[in-house]
């Protein structure tokens, strides 16, 4: 992808970007423009007063993290970054940009925490505020640069909604479990009281039984005597 990128920021081109079909629109552009300027019209010329267009109406912008040895390496790689790219190095955000990031933050990702989230993005802020403070006493001490881009504030961000959302599905899974095993309850021991209720009914039908059951074995007794 930055090879792309590094040549239409060089030359407006990428090499074998068009086939013939995209030819059939960039003639009639590509002569025009000739026309316009009084140059030759032939296939080199009209090809490059459509790129001229192209380069005059194309704007891009990159973000890149400073974090690690990759971005060295993509600016050693594709010197166009560098060279055709005025740069612009975003620093530390202000307290009212946190705040206001990651309120929008909670409110977008349907992240309910009322009344708790004014709390939370306070703690977000100072998290990152420390952090940054942090990392200049580490660079005045080791001389070793530790990068807090507006990146790691959202990524941050993004970890507490992925957290906030496992637990909260997790709860809701051990709460749907122990709803069911306490209705599981409710239902036995509505059961057992109904059960109990026939067995106090069945008390003297058992009772009169069981007299019986003795009479009888004493009668077989003596028939067996």
């Amino acid at each position: 992808m930055l090879e792309d990128i590094n040549g239409v920021l060089n030359s407006g081109d990428v090499p074998n970007l068009y086939k013939t079909e995209d030819m059939e629109n960039i003639t009639p552009v590509g002569q025009a423009e000739c026309i316009s300027r009084g140059v030759p019209v032939n296939k080199m010329n009209i090809f490059q007063c459509y790129l001229s267009r192209v380069k005059k109406n194309i704007h891009m912008m990159i973000c890149m993290s400073p974090l690690g040895d990759i971005f060295r390496q993509r600016l050693r790689m594709f010197p166009s970054l560098v060279n055709c790219c005025t740069i612009d190095w975003f620093t530390e955000w202000p307290d009212e940009a946190l705040l206001g990031v990651g309120l929008g933050a909670m409110n977008e990702s349907g992240t309910d925490l009322t009344p708790f989230t004014d709390s939370c993005v306070e703690m977000f802020k100072t998290m990152q505020k420390s952090v940054e403070k942090v990392s200049t006493r580490f660079l005045d001490e080791l001389r070793r640069h530790n990068y807090v881009t507006p990146t790691s504030y959202l990524e941050l961000l993004a970890l507490y909604r992925d957290i906030l959302g496992s637990k909260r599905k997790d709860i809701t899974f051990q709460r749907t479990r122990l709803e069911r095993g306490l209705t599981v309850l409710d239902e036995a021991a509505v059961t057992i009281a109904a059960l109990k209720i026939e067995i106090d009914r069945m008390a003297p039908e058992l009772e009169e039984t069981r007299k019986e059951v003795e009479r009888t074995m004493k009668e077989l007794h003596i028939d067996q005597e």
